[in-house]
């Protein structure tokens, strides 16, 4: 008789890397081994997680294959190593203690939204956490800001104060509970408490301290809530005197404030919502999302002056779902709770000291906010996700480098720009990006930066061996790299603005290079010592050629024309050969004759007039004529208005137009982009009672067109077909989608960021992207 053939038996190791620790990963592998009849281990290290399993081929297979296929939803596997090992009879799956092996190459997961199973405990009145504001599971929860380095296990993060319960611990022992090992866990009977204090930090009595808010921010309160990654200073978003009240106390006058409505219902009634936006603002980080304004009565006048788009979310965590479980609350303004320009306060005791004059009262709780994140910022444009401010719900998450980029030699840091500071640590195929931390212009932005940096340092076992930074000698980050690398002996790379920019774009998409580079922003320093921002570059990631620029016009007053538009205005009126003394060009920019004698004598001398190529200075001069936006109060005002001024007007074909001159790239001169005739046909408009609207649109079209036109000229010089594009200015969604549209219409390959933001803010993966084809080169 023939015997039937016994299961052939393995054993296996498996190591995955990537986001897999804190994302309930080992609790999902667990009851896959049971599902596929395996056994063997699973447990963290700061590799990833390491797992064995053993027994047939057949569950083996299968359990590799859905290792990946029905992963958790936070958890993000970058790679799955499987090698043999000698089985050894092992009968049982089982969960092993976390350990600690070499340097760390896993990641820490980012701060994610309550989930829908956590939101359904929290409003049912028979569940044991009901209404308990910080419940959480291994789906859902604050990871990046509570903890203090990996492995990620509660010990490590700032929930180590608080002993579970009997019940609590239950549920984390439980590989088959939602609860298993999720390192926040807690309730009312062990977890952290909320209450509520004045101004100067007294206790404000309340049975129920969520109850007691709502009912001041109904009265027209401005209250400081303490969150997941800081503090937010909060609003009724339909109450006008307490939103002035705010703006006022919060030195705010104009920049748009953020608004969190209930649910995706209540965005769709005061935003017009496309599908891509709905799905953004439903997504794990729950970033602001920037949507057109539905019905502008429905929010107060003062949240969002001069622009037809409100940046609109959802609650994210356990707490604000409990203000707008009050029926009474149908949206606040939730800004970072901080004065303007100042990292957002995280600390009880800092906070009522720095909020005191602002907030009338301060909603606490006892959790430690171990890492400063603002809530990350993000627009739909030319019908794709784009990133404004990466924050909240994305950092610590790496971003990949292309693969011919890893870095063999040592890890690097590059530090980023001037404006929206982000720095970058990289290491092997990944650069891990820190959180938004705000303009370098003051000691409490630099000290926010040395914090984090020493943060992800510790936490990511990084140390640099290489510091990469701009090149302008006036940025704080470039100083302050010098100093930190001459401390420590190692070697400084500085890689141009505008390179770094498109490099980032390049990396993103693994592209080889070279391509035509459209870099356009506000700032850049240039290798020529001026100031750059409309440029068409030849780039490889290891460098670049400059192939056309916009024309040099000077900025008087240098940074005051940047506050200033009336001053871009008359210089570039001035170079295109209008009087601008006369009384219709001064009535237009609200100048005294004085003013425009003045100025023109510091262009003739070159008294504090850099020359600038700057696409975004161009937008504030146009912006000043058709606007009359003299001054602005925030960074990109008068370029944010005139996209809003077109924003309901068709795509023109009959932009206004741009001169190419010098076409001798042969000989490696720069083009240059001559925008008087520009100016000659939108006065000419102007004069003639043309809308604004129409001009506006006029204005985005001209610029698409003069810069698909260089690039016509560029590919037929270099043979060159894909195009990056980058620089704040693609924030713009109306221009980036036409550049898109007409320079594919032309045969080009268009690539835009997607991972990373194409303003300063993206600017240290491009630093440290370009710094690695140098080091791998050398």
């Amino acid at each position: 008789m023939i015997e039937p053939s016994l299961p052939r038996v393995k054993r296996r190791a498996v190591l995955v890397r990537g986001v897999v620790q804190g994302v309930g990963f080992r609790p999902f592998v667990y009851r896959l081994a049971l599902e596929t009849h395996l056994a063997g281990s699973i447990g963290n290290n700061t590799n990833g997680v390491t797992i064995e399993i053993e027994g047939a081929v057949e569950g083996i297979d299968e359990f590799l294959k859905r290792l990946r296929t029905d992963a958790p939803p936070m958890a993000r596997i970058d790679s799955v190593a499987v090698r043999d090992l000698e089985p050894t009879g092992e009968s049982e799956f089982r969960i092993v203690t976390s350990r600690v092996l070499g340097s760390v190459s896993t990641g820490i997961p980012a701060d994610a939204a309550t989930c829908v199973d956590c939101l359904r405990e929290l409003l049912d009145p028979r569940d044991r956490r009901y209404r308990y504001p910080f419940l959480n599971c291994t789906n859902c929860g604050p990871r990046f800001t509570i903890t203090r380095r990996i492995p990620y296990d509660r010990p490590q993060t700032s929930m180590a104060a608080f002993p579970m319960c009997a019940a609590c611990q239950a549920e984390y022992d439980d590989p088959l509970n939602r609860r298993f090992h999720a390192q926040p866990n807690a309730c009312w009977d062990c977890g952290p408490k909320v209450w509520l204090v004045d101004p100067e930090g007294k206790d404000l009595p309340a049975d129920d301290p969520v109850a007691a808010c709502i009912d001041r921010l109904m009265a027209g309160q401005i209250i400081a809530i303490k969150g997941i990654g800081g503090f937010h200073l909060a609003v009724d978003a339909t109450n006008e005197f307490a939103v002035m009240r705010l703006r006022e106390r919060k030195h705010r006058y104009g920049k748009p404030l953020a608004v969190m409505v209930r649910d995706i219902d209540a965005a769709r009634e005061i935003c017009v919502l496309s599908p891509e936006e709905e799905a953004l603002l439903q997504t794990a980080p729950r970033p602001i999302v920037l949507a057109c304004a539905r019905d502008r009565k429905a929010i107060a006048p003062a949240v969002a002056p001069g622009i037809p788009w409100l940046g609109v979310f959802l609650p994210y965590a356990p707490l604000q779902h409990l203000l707008f479980a009050d029926p009474r609350v149908q949206a606040l303004v939730m800004t970072s709770a901080n004065l303007s320009e100042e990292p957002i306060a995280i600390d009880n005791d800092e906070a009522r000291t720095r909020l005191k004059d602002i907030a009338d009262a301060v909603l606490l709780h006892n959790r430690e906010i171990l890492q400063r994140c603002d809530d990350s910022v993000a627009a739909v444009v030319d019908g794709a996700p784009q990133l404004v401010r990466r924050a909240r719900g994305f950092v610590p998450l790496a971003v990949e480098l292309p693969l011919r980029l890893e870095l063999d030699a040592p890890p690097l840091l590059a530090v980023g720009g001037h404006l929206k500071s982000v720095f970058a640590l990289a290491r092997g195929r990944y650069a891990y990006q820190s959180q938004h931390l705000g303009d370098l212009e003051n000691l409490s932005g630099l000290e926010f930066f040395k914090e984090s940096l020493d943060h992800l340092m510790r936490t990511f076992e990084i140390t640099p061996q290489t510091v990469v930074h701009d090149l302008h000698p006036g940025y704080l980050s470039t100083a302050w790299a010098k100093e930190w690398a001459q401390e420590r002996g190692l070697p400084l790379i500085g890689v141009q603005h505008h390179h770094a920019h498109i490099a980032g774009c390049m990396a993103e998409h693994a592209l080889d290079g070279p391509v035509i580079g459209l870099a356009l922003d506000g700032t850049g320093y240039g290798t020529d010592g001026r100031i750059w921002g409309g440029e068409v570059l030849v780039a490889r990631l290891d460098g670049f050629e400059r192939f056309a620029h916009l024309e040099y016009v000077p900025m008087p007053g240098g940074d005051a024309a940047v506050r200033e538009p009336w001053r871009m205005a008359l210089a570039h009126l001035r170079a295109a050969g209008f009087d601008v003394t006369s009384a219709d060009i001064l009535d237009r920019l609200g100048a005294t004759e004085r003013e425009a004698r003045l100025l023109a004598r510091m262009m003739e001398r070159g008294i504090n007039a850099p020359l600038t190529s700057s696409l975004g200075r161009l937008f504030d001069a146009v912006a000043a004529v058709v606007l009359n936006r003299r001054v602005v109060d925030y960074e990109a005002q008068a370029a944010i208005e005139l996209e809003g001024m077109a924003v309901d007007e068709p795509d023109h074909g009959d932009g206004y137009p741009i001169a190419i001159e010098g076409e001798n790239w042969e000989k490696r001169e720069p083009l240059r982009m001559n925008v008087a005739p520009l100016w000659a046909e939108l006065l000419r408009d102007l004069r003639g009672g043309v809308i604004k609207a129409r001009m506006a649109a006029r204005f985005h079209a001209g610029v698409a067109n003069g810069f698909t036109r260089v690039a016509a000229v560029a590919r037929a010089a270099t043979g060159i077909s894909t195009v990056a594009l980058s620089g704040g200015v693609m924030h713009n969604r109306r221009l980036a989608r036409m550049l898109r549209m007409k320079l594919e219409a032309e045969g080009f390959h268009v690539y835009q960021h997607c991972r990373v933001s194409p303003g300063d803010g993206g600017l240290s993966y491009g630093q440290a992207a370009a710094a690695a084809a140098k080091l791998n080169k050398s």
